[in-house]
Order: structure tokens, then sequence, then C-alpha cells
């Protein structure tokens, strides 16, 4: 996955001092007056985010049970051979159709290929099997019953079939907006990446210390081939290593509630730490499962579990909390569901999950021909929005007509959990409203737009989400500003349109002055709040620069 940038523009912070602002210069004039937006609780279900259900069958359709929990992601895994038809041939109709039948229903699809799911007949594409791939590996544990059996992973052959396909599922699905998510996958039971008890340790279902898995040389080499396949989609592996480091890679934890927290070194948080990838959350989605057999008592208090092992967690939501995880399969909140306390504590928990992004105060001004807009946005959740969809600031009329509008590329991934941005726009006013204090008429709306047609809209934590337009959180009503009393020109107002970056970062913010140019001059999405930022800023407010540009590059 490429690198890329988060630009902020016109960062507001000194060193200690949350929120704050730089001083007014001469060329600038009142700050915007602002209104503050009244908050709501947390959204139980907001896209790419939240418990999932599995997908039913293509043409079938959701069956829910009586106390289900809204959502807007689905689980679809697939065998590889239901791409895979012979060497570097492949046929997507089974995949298209059913991520067409989760698209329908407004929803992303987060997806999984595996070679081998225990019980289930072999995902082995058949022309390797008929060139003589092993298929000796057949196991009765997991309830296979010998119905599937283990691949060699270290099969040149196999190994050449998984990288080419992965090739080919960036060329075809690579920014595809009906998939929220891709798990790496592929090898081991289910796709989960391991071969447990068949992993080259000795215990007890393995004295001999067998080992199934594919080398540490050919796991390395698939993680780049996913890097290179998939710029856009966030593809995501069981556990960390070296590789799924230097790639930035996210990660999926099937056990979550079970095997997850510290206390234990093969848990997924401390494999997570013992990486150094203990905040790779700050970039990269965690996702996985609800550890199935702990799905149907996980909200019980206390808890009611037909059985519980020593040494494990048995803690949902302190699970979703330390992880920051921001999808999880939960199949039995949707088969058959909870009721009373334990369904309120499921939704908390879905809710939990992930970002939850609430607009705090907001400013909407006009003066001649042209409407400032801003509006300040925290994020409230447990993980960043990690998904670049654009930002819609619009202008309505009494009628709820779209008048003006301005589409922003999005920086809300930058803003972590307790951090807040500011996105600021200006939008020309039509002809009618430039006179007569008519765009007094007007109401500043702002919406993330959702690439996905007919997705589900993603909702703000305030109570005015949805009262003017659909999908849109309500600000306020545009007020006419006059010499007296304008707000301050954002930075990117105040430089030139075609050089935005005019106000040069000091020689001391190597990062920043290798910034690439701002391509919305008129807007920006800053973090307030202390952070590790404060410091960069006070640098370019103590070297007189005001402003400067701040190129926030990582691995996705």
């Amino acid at each position: 996955m490429r690198t890329f940038s988060r630009i902020a523009i016109a960062l507001a912070a000194t060193i200690g001092l949350a929120g704050a602002t730089l001083p007014a210069t001469a060329s600038s004039a009142a700050t915007p007056q602002w209104t503050d937006l009244k908050d709501a609780p947390a959204p139980v279900s907001n896209p790419m985010k939240g418990f999932m259900p599995w997908a039913p069958a293509a043409g079938g359709k959701p069956v829910l049970a009586k106390g289900s929990l809204p959502y807007t992601l689905e689980w679809a895994p697939f065998p590889v051979n239901d791409v895979v038809t012979g060497r570097d041939t492949y046929d997507f109709t089974k995949v298209d159709a059913l991520l067409d039948a989760i698209a329908s229903r407004g929803h992303q699809a987060v997806i999984r290929f595996s070679l081998d799911t225990p019980g289930k007949e072999t995902g082995m594409p058949q022309y390797l099997i008929d060139a003589g791939t092993d298929t000796s590996r057949t196991y009765d544990f997991y309830d296979n019953k010998k119905i599937s059996f283990s691949p060699n992973y270290n099969d040149p052959k196999v190994q050449e079939m998984l990288l080419h396909f992965v090739a080919a599922l960036g060329e075809r699905y690579d920014g595809d907006p009906r998939i929220g998510f891709i798990t790496a996958g592929l090898y081991g039971f289910w796709g989960e990446e391991h071969t447990y008890p068949y992993n080259g340790y000795v215990n007890d279902q393995n004295p001999k210390a067998i080992n199934w898995m594919p080398s540490d040389e050919f796991r390395a080499r698939l993680v780049e081939a996913w890097d290179e396949a998939f710029d856009d989609t966030f593809v995501q592996n069981r556990y960390p290593t070296a590789a799924t480091k230097a790639h930035g890679m996210g990660y999926f934890d099937d056990s979550l509630g079970y095997a997850t927290l510290e206390g234990t070194d093969w848990h997924f948080i401390p494999k997570l730490k013992d990486q150094g990838e203990g905040d790779a959350w700050h970039h990269s989605p965690i996702g996985g499962e609800l550890y199935p057999s702990f799905q149907e008592c996980a909200f019980s208090e206390p808890l009611r579990c037909p059985s519980m092992e020593a040494g494990r967690d048995y803690k949902a939501l302190e699970s979703i909390q330390k992880a920051h995880a921001t999808w999880l399969i939960n199949q039995h909140a949707f088969s058959t569901g909870y009721t009373g306390a334990e369904l309120t504590r499921a939704k908390a928990a879905s809710a939990a999950m992930g970002y939850t992004l609430q607009a705090t105060r907001t400013s909407a001004t006009y003066h001649g021909a042209k409407a400032a807009v801003a509006v300040e946005i925290k994020n409230t959740g447990s993980a960043p929005f990690y998904a670049t969809w654009p930002l819609e600031v619009v202008l309505v009329d009494s009628k709820g007509a779209i008048v003006a509008s301005q589409t922003i590329e999005s920086t809300l991934p930058s803003i972590l959990p307790g951090q807040s941005g500011r996105v600021t726009a200006r939008l020309p006013l039509p002809a009618q409203y430039r006179s007569n204090n008519s765009a007094q008429k007007l109401t500043a709306a702002i919406r993330i737009v959702n690439p996905l047609p007919n997705g589900a809209p993603v909702l703000f934590a305030n109570r005015d989400m949805n009262t003017m337009l659909p999908g849109a959180l309500t600000l306020t009503t545009v007020q006419r500003m006059d010499a007296t009393n304008a707000p301050s020109p954002t930075p990117q107002e105040t430089a030139a349109p075609s050089d935005p970056a005019s106000s040069p970062a000091p020689s001391s913010a190597p990062a920043a002055a290798s910034a690439p140019q701002a391509t919305q001059p008129t807007t920006s999405l800053a973090r307030t709040g202390t952070n590790a930022l404060a410091s960069l800023v006070c640098i370019a407010a103590m070297a007189g620069a005001g402003t400067f540009l701040y190129r926030r590059a990582h691995r996705r």
C-alpha cells in the first residue's frame, strides 16, 4: 500500500494549551462567531465499523433475530477455488455476485480468501491438485473429519498461485467501494494464518513438533505482495511480524475477548507490542471476530458462559477498547440476538468500536459573493475514521434544496481519539443571495460522502443529523459579516491560490518543508488539542511563519 500524506494546514496550537489559536496579525480581523452544536450519543451503527453478521448467499436475504443490532458491514469469506480456475486464470463471478448483494443493502463487505476451512471441501484450485500438490495432510480436529486438508504452503507451485492471485485481486478490487476491508488470510485454518496444533512446536496434540506453516520467507513475500497489490483498500493480517510492520498493515484478532489482553504472551495485544505495533491502530484498522463460543454470553452480567478456561480474558468491551477495534464479526448478535440489559450492553460495545465523530462548534458567514463555513470535529471514539471519504459542505435553502456546495479532500484519518480538527470551506453564493441580506435565509450543513452508491450515511454524534438534508448534519444559519466583524481569513486564504505554502516553513521543521502543495486552497482540516504536533506549531509561531504544512506520511 502506497505511502500517502495527510496535510494539516493552519495548525492552531501552542505548547500545553489545547485548542489555542495563533495570535492575530495585522492582516487578520476578528475571529469567527462560533455556535456550539448539540451532541448526541454515539451511533450504534455507522459505516465501516461495529459488529457485523455473515452475509447470506448471493440471492438470499438476511434473516435477523428479534433484538439484532443495526449494522453496515457484512462478512464474506470465499475459498480460493471460487476464483482461481487454472494457472493465472480467474473467474470473479461468485465474488462479484455476493459483493453486489451486500452493496444493494447499503453495506460494505469484509472479505477473506482461504485454502483450508475445517469441515468444508478444500479451497485448493483443481489444477494444482491435478498437478500432484500434496493432499495428504488431512486431520480430524476442529470437526474437520478429514474433509479438508492442510496444503503444503512451501510448494513452489502453491506459492506462485497465491502470489499471482493476490496481484489479480488488487488489479480487480483495489479501491472498490463495495469492500470495506480485506483480511489477508489465504493460509492456515480458516485463513487465520495459523496451523495450530501443527505449528512446529511440541504440544499435547503435536508431540513430534510437526510444522504445517509456510516458511517465514514466504510469509514476508506474501505481505509484500498484498502491499504491492492494494493502494486504497485496507488489508489486515492476523499476526504481527517484521514484514507486516514494515508494510504498515492492519491486523485482525479472531479470538477477541478471549485471547486479547495482556497477561499472556501469545495474546493479541502482547504480540502487537512485542513487534513494536502497539500503536499500529493509529494508521491502520484493527478488526476480527468476537470469539465464537464467547458471543452468546459476552454481555451477560455477571458472566454466564457455559465454560470458562483459566487464563483467558472473557472481557468483550475492555478488549474492544484496548485493542482499538473498528469492526468485529458477531454472528450471535444477528442470528439469535440479545435481549434486555444484554442488548443494551451489546449496542454500547458496537458503538464503542472505531470512530465517533462529533461536531462541537461551527461558524457560517457571508460577505459579498462568498460564504465561509467552519466546523470543528472531535473524535470521541476509540480509533480513527480510516477511510479517506470526502466531506461535502453545503448551503441549503428553506425548502431543503442545495444552492452551493464544496467537496473537500478528507483528512479525517489524522484525527485520533480525543483530538479535534477544523474543516473550513468557502462557497460561492448564487447571484440571488448576494444582496438584501437574503443569504441569511440559508443554512450550512456537512456530510461525509460514502463512495458506495446508496451506501449508509456517516452519522455524527449530534442531535441535528438528517434534519434538513438526508445524511447531513445541520450546522447553523448563515450570518452576514461586515468590515467590523469579519472573521480571520484561513491561512490558505491569505496565500495566493497558486501557492498555498507561500509562508515557508522554518528550516528546523524538515517534515513541513517537504509537504506537497495543498489541492484545496480554501479548505483546511487541522488537529487541535495537546499532542505531539504542538511543539512543531510553536516553532512555526516563534519563527513568525504563522502557518506551515505538516506532512504525515505513513503506510496504510
